[in-house]
């Protein structure tokens, strides 16, 4: 019994022993003294969005840290917030759109600040979650499956109009490409080009003589205007969903390619558009596909229309021609990192010359010899241009160590701005 007593006594002794420890303290005292007093999310419409948060602490501030991240496209980044005050310290970093990092209607950030004093305490604070709005309009919605329509104005019918435009297309386009979007999909509706512009990613330069109808920033949410036939513009930026969804993957697929689906997906292309590219065949100057795959290809008012109607073309032709499966299945080669002439070959038992040369000519035109130096564009009127067009047009994103999270432009459709009483639609995209 002595014995059993004495092993109690050694054991409750260590346990004292332990605890007396600093190193053994400092887990729970690193948690103690910062006090939270405010933790804050201010909308800055349409420049971006404040986070702030205010604290007491028991020490002075060595670094307070926001951590945040943009659904669905987007991994952690975090950035440094600047604080001012002793007693109480109150900090606020701002979030800006335009910098490769878009703060769009519908964009949601998940959030949590960490901070840290001089003698070596830290707090994380819970994460929590902030809905970036379009604070200029109250917004109703409409809902059918996993589509949530957002609009303002112009009344429920054209509403309902729009959303079944896009659910028709997620599932039109989900079969053709063989892929299926069960994600929530968000779509907001606007009135007019100029009034979504604030609500978009600036995609276009100034100057550029390029208007944008119609955007997908992130893979899950469409902007729309509805000024110049808005169903076709909803049936084009919800096809780059279903596309980005179809080829989600290190590699993709080209822009034009995208562009070009999302074309398909329309009714029928834009006049802007098919004017273009009528014009380009009548004088044989239509674009190579070394030049539908350059960077610069429907980037101005000269080019964008024949971008968007040739890539459309070229993509009905290939559908029209070899049918629905191999479509799929070339999407999927692409999509595991194939070069354009393996997966032509691959798909169909052809080069990309001898692609390029059939698809030729279907439109009435001679073949392109393998030497033949790239046409120019063609001249004529300008057309609407669609997103894979734009540099970059693919979404990435980019982890570094301070605020350098950046997403690219999964689609948009857009037009040629030209000097005219007509309204000219342009609709641009995003990794979609």
């Amino acid at each position: 019994m002595r014995s059993a007593t004495r092993a109690l006594l050694l054991a409750a002794l260590a346990l004292v022993a332990c605890a007396a420890l600093p190193g053994r303290l400092a887990p729970a005292r690193a948690q103690q003294g910062i006090v939270v007093q405010s933790d804050a999310a201010q909308n800055e419409f349409p420049t971006g969005v404040t986070f702030s948060v205010a604290f007491t602490a028991p020490a002075a501030t060595d670094e307070v840290r926001l951590h945040y991240e943009v659904a669905p496209d987007g991994t952690g980044a975090t950035a440094i917030a600047q604080c001012s005050g002793t007693t109480t310290v109150s900090c606020a970093y701002t979030l800006t759109s335009g910098r490769g990092i878009y703060v769009i209607p519908g964009a949601n950030i998940t959030y949590s600040w960490e901070i840290r004093t001089a003698d070596g305490r830290s707090l994380q604070t819970p994460d929590r979650l902030y809905v970036h709005e379009d604070t200029r309009f109250a917004f109703r919605t409409l809902q059918r499956d996993n589509i949530t329509l957002y609009y303002h104005a112009g009344g429920e019918a054209q509403a309902q109009q729009v959303l079944d435009a896009a659910a028709e297309t997620l599932q039109r386009i989900g079969a053709l490409e063989q892929t299926q979007v069960t994600f929530p999909v968000k779509v907001f509706l606007y009135q007019t080009a100029d009034e979504m512009q604030p609500a978009i990613a600036p995609v276009t330069r100034p100057g550029s003589g390029v208007q944008i109808l119609g955007e997908v920033v992130y893979s899950d949410t469409a902007m729309v205007s509805a000024d110049v036939v808005p169903l076709d513009i909803t049936r084009h930026e919800v096809a780059h969903i279903v596309t980005e969804q179809a080829t989600k993957g290190p590699f993709g697929i080209a822009s034009w390619m995208n562009e070009g689906i999302s074309v398909y997906a329309q009714q029928r292309p834009l006049e802007s558009h098919e004017q273009a590219l009528e014009a380009a065949i009548r004088s044989d100057r239509v674009l190579s596909f070394a030049e539908m795959s350059g960077s610069s290809a429907g980037q101005t008012a000269q080019t964008v229309g024949l971008f968007y109607g040739e890539a459309g073309s070229i993509i009905k032709y290939l559908i029209d021609t070899y049918g629905d499966a191999r479509f799929a299945q070339l999407l999927k080669v692409f999509r595991d990192g194939s070069r354009p002439d393996d997966a032509y070959q691959a798909v169909y038992g052809i080069s990309q010359l001898e692609l390029e040369n059939g698809w030729r000519a279907s439109v009435g035109l001679e073949p392109r010899a393998p030497s033949a130096t790239p046409t120019a564009a063609a001249a004529g009127r300008p057309g609407p241009a669609t997103g894979s067009d734009v540099p970059g047009a693919r979404a990435s994103t980019t982890h570094t160590r301070d605020d350098a999270l950046t997403w690219g432009i999964i689609g948009a459709l857009a037009v040629g701005a030209v000097a005219s009483a007509a309204v000219v639609a342009s609709v641009v995209r995003q990794r979609m």
